[in-house]
């Protein structure tokens, strides 16, 4: 049995083969399929019609379904959405009325994924305060000076607070390390998307 994504390969593949027209017949049954569901009649025409096997009339239409939800999911720009493309062989025109489909259902998928996401708590407001001893004769080291930091989290319209406590230096450590993950984020997505694509 072939995996997901040597399904979603091949269907691309074919895609890319099938002349413009066809591909605008395909991004009409992908929006039926979103709005409607699977329909084996439309499905039956269009192998007629164009001579493909059924199963590979459905299986692009899954794949085309997939990569918008998978795009809408990974928040790709056009450019990243073309270039993922790119390699299944489709030409710039092709490439144009995929990506204004992907436009057009953007609305309506992302919809949908928020109603059936997870619903996680985001950041509201952050306070903090610096305490340190100034100084106690009974102190025979140096003070290390302690960042309280109260984090408010939003989530249902309700907010919840958590008082953290830290030092400078693991205080910056933290920081580093949200940085770096915040720049390896957007480079991340796009990795797994290509990974999938191959």
């Amino acid at each position: 049995m072939a995996s997901v994504k040597e399904v979603f390969t091949s269907s691309f593949q074919l895609l890319a083969q099938q002349p413009d027209n066809v591909v605008k017949d395909f991004l009409k049954l992908t929006k039926h399929f979103m709005d409607k569901g699977p329909d084996t009649n439309l499905y039956n025409k269009a192998a007629e019609k164009l001579e493909i096997d059924e199963e590979n009339i459905a299986s692009i239409v899954k794949s085309i379904c997939l990569m918008c939800v998978q795009s809408c999911k990974r928040k790709l720009t056009d450019v990243e959405i073309k270039e993922s493309l790119t390699e299944y062989g489709f030409n710039e025109f092709k490439l144009e009325m995929i990506i204004l489909f992907f436009e057009s259902q953007k609305t309506y998928v992302q919809d949908i994924l928020s109603s059936s996401a997870f619903v996680y708590p985001y950041f509201k407001e952050l306070e903090w305060r610096f305490e340190t001893d100034m100084g106690s004769r009974s102190l025979l080291h140096q003070t290390i000076p302690v960042i309280t930091l109260r984090l408010d989290l939003e989530k249902n319209n309700f907010t919840e607070s958590l008082f953290l406590q830290t030092n400078p230096l693991n205080l910056v450590h933290v920081k580093n390390t949200l940085e770096a993950a915040l720049k390896q984020n957007q480079s991340q997505w796009i990795r797994k998307i290509r990974r999938k694509l191959k």
